[in-house]
């Protein structure tokens, strides 16, 4: 028995050290071109990070304008999962009291667990976004270099993606012109690659999305390695063995993606699925692929059942919408993407119509091919169908066609770079570049650019209020408040208010419009109060300037009636509890156990 574990363990550190190997040998065929990567995009997201957060003694202030809209709902739920026992982790949605929490929590569960172990929220949000943005640097490399088998065209793809941008760069030469400025330069006075009129709120993949979408970052970095993975082993023919372990852990990566971002999860299928066909109708690892398929399909679905499932109240929360927000017509919907994306859509079909030229094997063609037109099938798909009534969350999946445009783009820049002659087709690739990628640059200078664009994010006094509250109260107690999405009761407190911002809780699919009205009725107090407090289990009341200003909160009628339990200069805090005593609403031990998310 001895001899046959020492065997063993000759094995296993054989095995280890032939894969150290292989490690060591591709990172020396690949140093200059990940050291550069790391010093440049690396340096950008890691200092772009670190600042992301100012305490000052009055208040915390927080860079970006995005940032400031989308982090507070992540940051209530790292400190739920921070401070509140397992059982009642999943027992209302943050903004939605009685609401199921459907929303892709694990970037927040990650930091939460941080959080519990010691680490500052603000460590716990920044350390792992570095870490997810270099691991996603990294995966994009690997994965552009896969197919491009050059380590120049994987960086230029990776940084037309992170560059994406279209063609407000041209408004900004205009107003540079007008008031030539070299400070324009480095503080460009808008975001260029905004367009309201098309409820486009950025066109850069960094300052719309991998920086204030936490659930996007970590998504998208999964993606892209369980890609590369999957592109590998179909591409490559490896070591079987190898292989397998490789699509296992793509497959888990996968399976992952409901509780990550569900955007994410329907590119992933739109993408492996047609892969998966083509794969196996040309005998290429279609049984190695199961390997990937079998634990991405089981862990996905049991994921999907048990937190996603039933979520959905609004049965018109994913609608046909064709031509997505450009106005009607064929016209104005290729004018609608000429302004957002530029040249990019055009670039991209020259890609594929360039493909044919690359000289692979006829089933590597077969692949990439797929491969390339699934990016279409994602682009379409999102100017037909409305997956969320916010129509800029479909931007999630146009970043996605976004991605493998950008890898598309590069083979007409080759061609012309090869082509076009020595001179003029250099300055030509120089232009079309500069065309894909200068407002984006504007974007990713001014993001940078705190110093000018703090946000103040909340005072000091309604931190310690929280969390005063938080100590103090039952974890699953509900709190009446303005609906708010920063909302110091939700986001520090971590205690499930009734509703949040209406836009977002629509976007959530919550049917809202009757607990709307419900809710200002309860702030004007009185008999007919009463009862709605005692129908939405309402243990506290919270009135401070919103609740004042907005829905004219009756609070003489609460301090009349009901005791004090908390108070700052800006916030009281009543205990109406005795009311909901015995009524939960959804049942207060059925939305204890974790099990309730079987029914």
């Amino acid at each position: 028995m001895r001899r046959i574990l020492f065997n063993l363990k000759l094995v296993y550190v054989h095995r280890s050290s032939i894969h150290m190997k292989e490690l060591l040998s591709l990172y020396h065929q690949h140093q200059r071109s990940l050291q550069f990567l790391m010093l440049t995009w690396g340096a950008y997201f890691f200092i772009l990070f670190i600042r992301i957060f100012d305490h000052r003694p009055d208040a915390l202030y927080i860079g970006t304008e995005h940032t400031r809209s989308d982090w507070p709902l992540h940051m209530s739920m790292a400190t739920l999962f921070a401070t509140k026992n397992p059982q009642d982790w999943f027992a209302h949605h943050p903004m939605y009291a009685g609401g199921k929490f459907t929303y892709g929590f694990l970037t927040n569960l990650i930091s939460g667990l941080l959080m519990r172990v010691g680490f500052s929220l603000e460590k716990a949000f920044i350390l792992p976004s570095i870490l997810y943005a270099l691991l996603l640097l990294v995966g994009l490399y690997a994965l552009f270099y896969i197919i491009f088998q050059s380590q120049r065209q994987s960086l230029l793809a990776l940084s037309i993606f992170l560059l994406s941008s279209g063609m407000g760069g041209i408004r900004f030469l205009r107003d540079l012109s007008g008031t030539p400025n070299l400070d324009l330069f480095f503080y460009p006075p808008e975001p260029y690659s905004r367009l309201d009129q098309y409820q486009w709120y950025s066109g850069n993949a960094i300052a719309g999305l991998l920086v204030p979408q936490r659930a996007f970052l970590l998504g998208l970095m999964m993606s892209v390695w369980a890609l590369a993975a999957l592109l590998y082993v179909v591409l490559e023919r490896g070591n079987h063995r190898q292989d397998r372990r490789l699509l296992l852990t793509a497959g888990v990566l996968v399976g992952l993606l409901p509780i990550a971002h569900a955007h994410s999860f329907i590119a992933l299928i739109l993408i492996s699925a047609p892969l998966y066909v083509v794969a196996s109708l040309l005998r290429e690892r279609w049984l190695d692929l199961l390997y990937y398929a079998v634990p991405a399909t089981l862990l996905s679905v049991t994921l999907y059942l048990i937190f996603i499932a039933g979520g959905i109240e609004n049965p018109e929360f994913m609608r046909w919408f064709p031509g997505w927000t450009a106005g009607g017509g064929l016209w104005r919907w290729i004018a609608m993407w000429l302004k957002l994306w530029g040249i990019m859509v055009p670039m991209a079909i020259a890609g594929f119509w360039l493909l044919h030229k690359q000289g692979w094997t006829r089933n590597q063609s077969w692949l990439i091919h797929t491969f390339f037109l699934s990016f279409f099938g994602i682009f379409l798909l999102g100017n037909l169908i409305l997956f969320q009534p916010i129509p800029w969350d479909n931007s999630k999946l146009f970043f996605w066609a976004y991605l493998g445009f950008a890898g598309l783009a590069i083979f007409p820049l080759k061609w012309i770079w090869r082509h076009g002659g020595c001179n003029v087709g250099r300055l030509d690739v120089i232009l079309l570049t500069f065309l894909l990628t200068f407002t984006g640059f504007l974007e990713v200078v001014r993001l940078q650019r705190f110093d000018r664009n703090w946000n103040h994010f909340t005072n000091v006094e309604d931190i310690q209020l929280g969390a005063e509250i938080r100590r103090n109260t039952d974890p699953i107690a509900i709190f009446l408040t303005e609906p708010y999405g920063n909302h110091f009761v939700m986001t520090w407190a971590a205690r499930p208010i009734l509703m949040g911002y209406t836009a977002w809780v629509g976007n959530f699919g919550f049917l809202y419009k009757q607990r709307e009205k419900d809710l200002r009725m309860m702030f004007l107090g009185g008999a007919e109060a009463e009862p709605l407090l005692k129908q939405y289990s309402i243990s506290y009341v919270v009135i401070g300037p919103g609740e004042l200003r907005n829905y004219q909160a009756n609070e003489a009628y609460y301090k009349a009636t009901y005791p004090l339990a908390f108070e700052n200069k800006n916030y009281r805090v009543y205990d109406v509890q005795s009311l909901a005593h015995g009524h939960c609403l959804g049942g207060c031990q059925k939305s204890r156990a974790f099990t309730s998310y079987f029914h």
